[in-house]
C-alpha cells in the first residue's frame, strides 16, 4: 500500500519538476544562441568567358540573396562582402579578409558560421570568372581553411553538382541554430547534377533556383509554420520549385543536389521570419497558388499552398499585388506593406478576375446578349435596373460595361465606359466616368467622377468633381468639388470651393477658403488660409493666412506663421517723433510686413485715422541671422489717409455715378525702406535700431503734405526723407 502510495505522487512530482525547469532551460539556450556569428562572401558573375553568353541576372541575383540575408538570415552587411564579376584573385582576397575577420572575433562567439553564395557561369571543373576559372578543388580548399566552425555552400551554376560530388558525402542529422553543443561540418547545395544546365529566366528576371531560394528563405519553404526557414525546408522546397519550372524547358529538368555533413541535433535554421520589419500573412483560408508581385511586376513569391493554415512571408515595404489561382477561380488584389506592420492577406482582399470564355459545341444560344470580349471579358453594351444593377455573373469574368444605369445602385467589376445612378455607383478599375446624384466609389479609377454630393477613389490619374465632397488616394490629376477636397499624396492639383485637405501633396491647391496639407513640395493657393505641416523649400504658401509647423518654403500673406520662421510684433519711436506698430511674419529668407505709424501726438488724441494723417504700410522684409543679432532689410509700400477738403469732396461727387459711395477721405501712396538691426537679450525679446528711408518722386509729392520730415537729401527729381528708429520687439518663435 506505502509503495502504490508514492507512485502515486511520483508523476505530479515530476510534472511539476520539468514545468518549472523547461522555461530555465530554455532561457539559458536563448542566452547561448547569442553566440552564432555569420559571415558570408556573395558572388554573382555574369561574364563566362568569350565561349559562354554573357548571362544578365546574376549579379542582381548576388545582390537580393545578400539582402535576404541581411533582414532575416543573420548576417549583417558588415560580415557580408558582395563580388560582381571578380577575378579568382579577388575571390581569394574576400576569402583571406572574412578568414581574418572571423579570427578576430573568434574569443567573442562560440561558433561562427561561413556561407559562400555563387551565381554564374561554370563547366564539369570549376566556376568560370570572366577569363580566369577557380577549379573545383581549389575553390572546396580555400572555402575549408576559413577558420569558421560551420561552412555552407550554394551554387547556382551549370554543372555545378561536380562540386559536391565528394566520397562519403551523405546527409546526416542537421544541427540546431544554437550553442548548446558542439557543431562541425558543411552543407553544400547546388542547383543542377553534375550533368544539367542551370537556366535564368527573363519572365521572372532571375534563375529558377535562386527565385526559389530566396522565396523559401523569404517564408515560403517554411513548412512547419514556426516562421523559421530549415536547411531542410528550404532544400525540399527549392528542389520541388525549381524542377517544376524548368521540367518543360528546352534546355531540360533541373535537379537540385545537396551534401550535408554536419555533426549535431536538430536543424540549421537559415532565416527567420519573425525578425524582419514587415511581414505578409496568407490566411489559412487560402489555399492554391498564390503569386505575389512587386509593384514594378517582378515575381516576389510562388506558394503552392494546400493546408489551411497560415504562412508567414517576410517581404520588403512597398506596394504589391496577389494572384490566387483555384481550380475554379482567379482572383487578385493589391496591397501596401508598411515598416513595422503586419498584414494578413485574405479572400477578401481580392476580387475575381478573367478566366478564359469559350462556348462549347451545342450551346444553346441563350447568352447571344453577352459577347465574347478579348482577354475572357465578357462585354455588356447596356445594363438597366430600375433598383439595382450588379453585373457579376458569372463572377469570375471581366465586365466591360460601355453604359449602366440604376437608380439606386449600380455595381460593375472593370467598367471600361460609363455609368449613371441617383443612388450609387460602385467600379473597380473604372477607365470612363461615374455620375451619381449621391455616391460614387471606384478603384485606380483613370477617368472622371461626377457626383452631386460624394466621390471616393483609390489611385486615381484623372478628375473628381463633386458639388460636395471628394475624398481619393494617390491623385495624379485634380480634384474639383463646390465644398471640400481629400486626398493622400496628390501629385497633380486640388480645387475647392472651400476647403482643400492632403497629405504630401507636390502639386497645387486652390481654395477659396482653406487649404490643408502635410509636407508640402508644390504650392498652396487659398484666398483664406494655408496649412500644411511641412513646406518644404521650393514651394510657396499665398493666402490670407498661412500656417506651417515647419517652413522652408515661402509663405506670402497677411499672417505667416512657423515654428521656425519669423513672427515678431515690434513697436518703435522715430526721430520725426512717429510711433510706428508692425507685425512681421513668415520665413526668415522672405517675409512680411504690415503696420502704421503716425505722429505720436495724434496716436492719442480723438482723432479719427484720416485727421491724424495715419500711414498705413506693407510690404515684404528678409532677415540675416548672426547669432542673437540680427539684421533686417525690408521693403516697405506706404499710404497717408487724409481728410480731403470740400473743394476735392464735391469734385468726387460730381465724378462719381449716381449709386456710387464717394468718400470723405483719401489716400497718397509713396515706396520706402527700411534697414535695422536687433539684439535678443532674453528668448522672445529683441531690442532694435535703425534707418527708414522714405522716398519722394515727382508724382508723390501730395503723400509727404501730410507729413512732417525733419531731413531731407535732394538727388535729382528724387527726394529722400530719412528718420531713425528705437524699438522692441516681441517674438512667439
Amino acid at each position: 500500500m506505502k509503495m502504490n502510495a508514492m507512485k502515486k505522487y511520483i508523476l505530479p512530482i515530476l510534472l511539476f519538476i520539468q514545468s518549472t525547469l523547461a522555461p530555465l532551460a530554455a532561457f539559458a539556450l536563448a542566452g547561448e544562441s547569442a553566440g552564432v556569428e555569420r559571415y558570408a562572401i556573395f558572388v554573382g558573375s555574369n561574364n563566362g568567358g568569350k565561349k559562354n553568353q554573357k548571362l544578365l541576372y546574376a549579379g542582381t541575383d548576388a545582390i537580393a540573396f545578400q539582402k535576404t540575408m541581411a533582414e532575416i538570415g543573420g548576417i549583417p552587411r558588415s560580415n557580408g562582402i558582395l563580388l560582381l564579376d571578380p577575378t579568382k584573385s579577388d575571390l581569394d582576397e574576400a576569402m583571406q579578409t572574412v578568414s581574418r575577420m572571423i579570427s578576430k572575433n573568434k574569443a567573442n562567439s562560440k561558433r561562427s558560421e561561413f556561407l559562400f553564395y555563387y551565381s554564374g557561369h561554370s563547366d564539369e571543373n570549376a566556376l568560370l570568372l570572366g577569363n580566369t576559372s577557380y577549379g573545383y578543388s581549389s575553390l572546396k580548399a580555400s572555402i575549408s581553411n576559413v577558420p569558421s566552425d560551420v561552412h555552407v555552400v550554394i551554387l547556382d551554376s551549370c554543372y555545378s553538382g561536380n562540386f559536391i560530388r565528394t566520397k562519403g558525402g551523405q546527409k546526416q542529422k542537421p544541427f540546431l541554430m544554437d550553442d548548446s553543443s558542439v557543431v562541425k561540418g558543411h552543407a553544400y547545395l547546388s542547383s543542377s547534377s553534375s550533368q544539367e544546365f542551370s537556366q535564368e529566366s527573363d519572365e521572372i528576371g532571375s534563375s529558377f533556383f535562386t527565385n526559389a531560394v530566396v522565396t523559401g528563405l523569404r517564408g515560403a519553404a517554411d513548412s512547419s509554420g514556426d516562421k523559421k526557414v530549415t536547411l531542410n525546408e528550404l532544400y525540399s522546397y527549392a528542389f520541388n520549385e525549381t524542377l517544376s519550372k524548368t521540367e518543360n524547358s528546352s534546355a531540360g529538368p533541373q535537379h537540385p543536389n545537396y551534401n550535408i555533413t554536419l555533426v549535431g541535433s536538430g536543424d540549421l535554421v537559415l532565416s527567420d521570419i519573425s525578425s524582419s520589419d514587415s511581414i505578409v500573412t496568407l490566411s489559412p483560408g487560402l489555399t492554391g497558388r498564390i503569386i505575389i508581385r512587386d509593384k514594378n511586376g517582378k515575381l516576389v513569391s510562388e506558394i503552392n499552398k494546400t493546408e489551411k493554415k497560415p504562412v508567414y512571408l517576410a517581404l520588403e515595404n512597398g506596394d504589391y499585388s496577389a494572384t490566387l489561382i483555384t481550380k475554379n477561380v482567379t482572383m487578385t488584389g493589391n496591397f501596401t506593406l508598411k515598416a513595422g506592420k503586419s498584414y494578413e492577406l485574405t479572400s477578401d482582399s481580392l476580387s475575381p478576375v478573367a478566366s478564359s470564355f469559350n462556348r462549347t459545341r451545342g450551346d444553346s444560344g441563350e447568352d447571344e446578349a453577352e459577347s465574347e470580349g478579348t482577354n475572357g471579358e465578357m462585354r455588356v453594351p447596356v445594363e438597366f435596373s430600375l433598383l439595382n444593377n450588379e453585373i457579376s455573373r458569372p463572377f469570375h469574368k471581366k465586365v466591360v460595361t460601355s453604359f449602366s444605369l440604376g437608380l439606386l445602385r449600380s455595381k460593375v467589376y472593370k467598367t471600361n465606359g460609363a455609368m449613371v445612378a441617383i443612388g450609387v455607383n460602385d467600379s473597380e478599375y473604372l477607365t470612363g466616368a461615374q455620375v451619381s446624384y449621391i455616391y460614387n466609389t471606384a478603384k485606380s479609377a483613370k477617368g472622371a467622377q461626377v457626383s452631386g454630393i460624394f466621390n471616393i477613389a483609390e489611385n486615381i490619374k484623372g478628375a473628381q468633381v463633386s458639388g460636395i465632397y471628394n475624398t481619393a488616394d494617390n491623385v495624379t490629376g485634380a480634384q474639383v468639388t463646390g465644398i471640400f477636397n481629400k486626398a493622400g499624396e496628390v501629385h497633380g492639383c486640388q480645387l475647392a470651393g472651400i476647403f482643400n485637405t492632403a497629405q504630401k501633396l507636390k502639386g497645387f491647391q486652390g481654395a477659396a477658403i482653406f487649404n490643408m496639407a502635410e509636407e508640402t513640395e508644390g504650392s498652396q493657393v487659398s484666398a483664406g488660409c494655408n496649412y500644411t505641416g511641412n513646406l518644404k523649400k521650393g514651394s510657396a504658401q499665398i493666402g490670407l493666412v498661412n500656417v506651417a509647423k515647419e517652413a522652408e518654403g515661402i509663405q506670402l500673406g497677411l499672417v505667416n506663421y512657423s515654428k521656425n520662421g519669423v513672427f515678431e510684433f515690434g513697436t518703435s519711436f522715430t526721430s520725426d517723433k512717429n510711433i510706428r506698430v508692425t507685425l512681421s511674419s513668415g520665413n526668415k529668407h522672405l517675409y512680411t510686413t504690415l503696420g502704421v505709424s503716425g505722429k505720436a501726438k495724434n496716436c492719442f488724441s480723438d482723432k479719427s485715422f484720416s485727421e491724424a494723417n495715419m500711414v498705413t504700410m506693407a510690404g515684404l522684409g528678409s532677415r540675416f541671422e548672426f547669432g542673437k543679432i540680427n539684421l533686417d532689410v525690408e521693403g516697405m509700400a506706404n499710404f497717408v489717409a487724409y481728410e480731403k477738403d470740400d473743394e476735392e469732396y464735391e469734385k468726387d461727387k460730381a465724378e462719381a455715378e449716381d449709386d456710387e459711395t464717394v468718400l470723405s477721405f483719401g489716400a497718397h501712396f509713396f515706396p520706402s525702406s527700411r534697414i535695422s538691426v536687433s539684439f535678443s537679450p532674453i528668448k522672445h525679446l529683441r531690442v532694435f535700431g535703425g534707418a527708414i528711408f522714405s522716398f519722394e518722386y515727382e508724382g508723390d509729392k501730395k503723400a509727404f503734405d501730410h507729413l512732417d520730415n525733419n531731413l531731407t537729401i535732394n538727388a535729382g527729381d528724387l527726394k529722400i526723407h530719412p528718420e531713425f528708429e528705437l524699438g522692441v520687439k516681441f517674438s512667439l518663435n
